[in-house]
């Protein structure tokens, strides 16, 4: 989970700095932002965990927005993801297609999947940067 966080965190750490010396603000983010993109599963929750979680490799999020309410997308990447209460992954299994939503609440430091849905054997997937250069 910290793993996850701090991917999520890391652009908006390593921009910050410079942000700072150009004496650049900008608006917080909104409490609770949705993306939604396609992926595949990693690996399935474990049985009885308390907290239990899905690990998701996810293709690029172009529109993600930072903490302080930049866009600075995300680059595809293999992260963990919270399920809510009653959230059933029944048929599916690592190496599934699936397209999600994903909340993220940056009041509260947590991200969630709200919404996962089973894509058809071989869709193509596109886990290269978000841009040929790897830029936002």
């Amino acid at each position: 989970m910290r793993r996850a966080l701090l991917a999520l965190l890391l652009p908006a750490l390593l921009a910050a700095p410079a942000a700072c010396r150009r004496g650049e603000r900008s608006a917080p983010a909104a409490a609770v932002q949705r993306y939604t993109v396609r992926g595949e599963v990693v690996r399935l929750p474990e049985p009885g965990r308390p907290a239990p979680e899905i690990v998701l490799r996810h293709e690029a999020v172009p529109g993600f927005v930072d903490q302080g309410g930049r866009a600075v997308g995300m680059d595809a990447m293999v992260m963990p993801f919270a399920l809510r209460p009653g959230d059933g992954v029944e048929g599916l299994a690592a190496g599934d297609p699936i397209r999600f939503t994903f909340a993220v609440d940056w009041a509260h430091g947590a991200f969630w999947v709200e919404r996962l849905e089973k894509l058809p054997p071989g869709t193509p997937l596109d886990f290269g940067p978000r841009t040929p250069s790897g830029g936002p």
